[in-house]
């Protein structure tokens, strides 16, 4: 199977089914606001349909969106039809180009462990010297509660997942454990240290989604 075509395929038919119609941005964007000043350029990685990326703008920031979902940018140009977008992932963005700001808000997690970390370190890539990175990215202290099948545990922290019900289900994620992201983020300075967030879930079953938030510079 083409792990990235199932992926794909289920945020296409969850975007069409509605998902963040009715809500509003994560806290994570006003704690960008606070240390990103408008005017500031950069890119927020898979941005969706526009949950965090159109208050980011409002607030004057000029971002770019990037999304492999065609439903979920197809609802964002509807809703907000100025923003630059690209179809894809950070690897379709300029080869070369890096900004000053770059985000990734739950979308880090994505994949096997080899992936996930990939995808931060593409990302960690873009930063331009004295910019900064805003990462909001899964907890390996989140309770995996729907049935799963542990693919990895790390001596960092760190573990996959594979879901096998519930809405995740057929999705792999990585759970970053806090070793396993101070050594990734090492070679930056930080400007939010790194924090976990606890929240209990809304949806059933019951238990607590963990989240790891930072944002960091790349030295000068």
């Amino acid at each position: 199977m083409d792990r990235d075509r199932i992926a794909v395929d289920y945020w296409d038919n969850a975007y069409a089914g509605g998902m963040y119609a009715d809500v509003g941005p994560d806290a994570f964007v006003d704690r960008i606001l606070a240390v990103a000043a408008p005017g500031t350029s950069g890119v927020e990685i898979g941005c969706g349909n526009g949950r965090n990326l159109i208050p980011l703008t409002r607030a004057g920031l000029d971002l770019v969106g990037v999304d492999p979902s065609r439903t979920a940018l197809d609802q964002l140009a509807t809703r907000a039809p100025q923003l630059t977008l690209v179809h894809g992932t950070q690897e379709d963005l300029p080869p070369g180009r890096r900004y000053d700001l770059v985000i990734g808000i739950q979308v880090h997690q994505h994949g096997t462990r080899t992936d996930a970390r990939a995808l931060l370190r593409g990302s960690l890539a873009r930063v331009a010297p004295g910019g900064l990175f805003a990462l909001r990215t899964a907890s390996a202290d989140t309770e995996a509660v729907e049935a799963h099948e542990l693919l990895d545990a790390g001596a960092d922290g760190g573990r996959t997942f594979r879901y096998l019900a519930g809405f995740k289900a057929g999705l792999t994620v990585h759970y970053y454990g806090r070793r396993e992201l101070e050594a990734l983020l090492r070679d930056f300075e930080p400007v939010l240290p790194l924090r976990a967030e606890h929240t209990e879930r809304r949806d059933p079953p019951p238990g607590v989604w963990a989240h790891w938030e930072t944002i960091v510079r790349r030295p000068v």
